[in-house]
């Protein structure tokens, strides 16, 4: 290691712990008892050596090479810890996700939680996680969650056909054609909310804590289920299957013009 000053030493520390403990406060929504975080960089990755013009070489602190952005190795740094409390076998907690979204009692979305502690997710054999056949029984999770719940559901889950979308974008922008998706459908169902994109961006933020790069996303088509009817004609339905590998958990989320 460089014999670098005490002054740049501490500039390093203060901007690695600042990354660190964003890092923390996005794990401990999901693992409420997180102490600490997983960064695979040692502290002299964070400086660089910098040449400058007309012939100096200065120490400028930084995210280590091939790290990215600051937003970039916060995400990493995020889903490597949420890996690692996974992997020790520690219970996630949904409480802050039902927390926020009871905020939101104008959405129309419905979500539904499925990981391996599940009993429908059991008795169906969901985990470990077998691609799109996974996807399907967690939707027929759904369906039964939604029953119990003594919310209407009628979905053919066997014979629903799904396609695979990239990651990104399951947060895509709601754009100006008619094709609706999630964020369109939260910020503007067809009774109207008062909801921001900020509001969109803090739930998912609870949601996904781990942002989209761990995500695997499948969008099912509506036609063989109560979704597809006249309102579906004059506004749309939705309805996804999202894994997240970081937390070894699906999130489920349905709508439609008739919440």
């Amino acid at each position: 290691m460089p014999n670098y000053s005490e002054q740049e030493l501490k500039l390093a520390a203060k901007f690695r712990t600042e990354i660190h403990e964003k890092a923390l406060a996005s794990v401990k929504v999901v693992y409420p008892n997180a102490d600490h975080v997983v960064d695979n960089y040692p502290v002299d990755a964070y400086f660089d050596e910098v040449w400058d013009y007309p012939g100096k070489w200065y120490t400028a602190v930084g995210t280590p090479p091939g790290a990215g952005s600051r937003e970039d190795l916060t995400e990493t740094i995020i889903r490597q810890t949420l890996e690692y409390y996974r992997n020790t076998g520690i219970a996630p907690s949904d409480k802050e996700f039902y927390r926020v979204i009871a905020e939101y009692p104008d959405t129309v979305c419905r979500y539904c939680l499925v990981n391996a502690g599940n009993e429908f997710a059991k008795e169906k054999n969901i985990f470990p996680y077998r691609g799109v056949d996974s996807h399907r029984f967690a939707l027929e999770c759904a369906a039964h969650e939604f029953s119990r719940d003594n919310r209407k559901m009628s979905y053919d889950t066997k014979t629903a056909k799904c396609r695979k979308l990239k990651s990104a974008a399951l947060f895509a922008p709601t754009g100006s054609d008619n094709w609706l998706n999630y964020r369109k459908a939260f910020l503007y169902p067809p009774h109207g909310n008062s909801y921001t994109d900020s509001d969109f961006e803090r739930l998912n933020t609870v949601l996904f804590p781990g942002g989209t790069e761990s995500l695997e996303v499948y969008r099912w088509m509506a036609d063989q289920s109560e979704l597809s009817n006249e309102c579906n004609e004059r506004w749309g339905a939705l309805c996804l299957t999202v894994y997240d590998r970081t937390l070894e958990r699906f999130v489920i989320i349905m709508t439609s013009s008739m919440d």
